[in-house]
Parts: structure tokens; sequence; C-alpha cells
């Protein structure tokens, strides 16, 4: 089994204990809702936000591919909006995307991800202008 399923396996539990030690004590996690995390006590905040902010996670690494220092995973992820967010709410959110580890010593000392953010804001029950305001930001800051 590989970092990555553990990772997964521990997310969808939501044990922040378990998918801390996934990561080297500097580890940099960007998230492409949450944006960029140093450290332990930053994923750990990062990841106490998300699980008051969602529940019943299915996180599926649907193919990884990996090496000693790297490891890519395609996945799709699933999860249901509690009430810290009111305007979604209940919704239940799924999209797929990608995601690059970087490896040190078996564990992940970095982490970025990639997916439509657009098709998941629809389903968080965005409008149309902000949807556009969001991804307008997005452009802008590339």
């Amino acid at each position: 089994m590989t970092i990555v399923q553990d990772f997964a396996r521990a997310f969808n539990r939501q044990d922040v204990g378990a998918l801390l030690a996934c990561f080297t004590e500097a580890a940099t996690y960007h998230d492409t809702f949450y944006g960029e995390h140093r450290g332990h006590a930053g994923l750990r905040a990062m990841f106490e936000r998300m699980f008051h902010e969602g529940r019943e996670y299915a996180w599926a690494m649907d193919l990884v591919v990996d090496s000693p220092t790297r490891a890519a995973a395609e996945w799709t992820f699933d999860y249901v909006v509690t009430d810290a967010v009111p305007r979604s709410t209940g919704r239940k959110i799924h999209f797929r995307g990608m995601s690059i580890f970087e490896l040190e010593n078996g564990r992940i000392a970095a982490y970025r991800e990639y997916f439509d953010s657009g098709q998941a804001l629809l389903q968080l029950g965005f409008a149309p202008e902000g949807l556009a305001k969001v991804l307008r930001r997005k452009l802008e800051a590339l």
C-alpha cells in the first residue's frame, strides 16, 4: 500500500492525526479551495476546517503512479456540505481531479491538486456572476 492510499483512507475517516503522519514536518499542501498551507500546524488547521465544512467524504484514488520520490493520482472526490457553509448546506458534491505528491522518506513533502473548480463551485450553488468573479481572480493570479 502506498502513502497516497494511506492519505486517502485517513482523509475519508477524517482522522487528522493519521493525515499528519503522512506528511513531513515541513510539508506544503496546495488546495484549490483552501490555498497553500505549510507544516503540521497549517495542515491541521486546514483539515479541521475541511471536516467542519463537509461530511461523508469519499476520496477515491482511481489511478496511482508512484516512485520513491513522486506520485501522481487521478481521483474522484465526493462529500456533503455541512451547515457550516449556509449557502451550500446539504449539497452533494462530486468532481474528478489529479494530484501530485512529492515524497521524502516515504512521507509527503509537497502536495498539489488540479481540478475544474468551476464545476465544483456550480455544485456548491454559486450564481453565475459569483462563479465568474472567483474564476476571474484565479485567472488574474496566473
